[in-house]
């Protein structure tokens, strides 16, 4: 088993808990994602190492396309 924990930390005037509460219904039952304003942390535990970087690659996208979304209405 394999154990991994990505930790993004806030720009400035960046709300990471909206990040983290778009990304949360893509959360699977072995993840355990932990949210504040100015950080996330996503604990989880895999199997192989290929999907270990599958699902890195999915979580950084989504929650790329989260902050681009939350920027963009904040300027409207």
């Amino acid at each position: 088993m394999i154990h991994a924990r990505l930790v993004l930390l806030a720009e400035a005037g960046e709300d990471m808990e909206m990040v983290g509460r778009s990304i949360e219904p893509d959360n699977l039952p072995n993840m355990n994602l932990l949210i504040d304003k100015r950080s996330l942390s996503l604990q989880f535990s895999i199997e192989k190492p290929g999907t270990l970087l599958t699902t890195m690659d999915d979580l950084l996208m989504n929650i790329k396309i989260a902050k681009e979304t939350l920027s963009v209405a904040e300027d409207r």
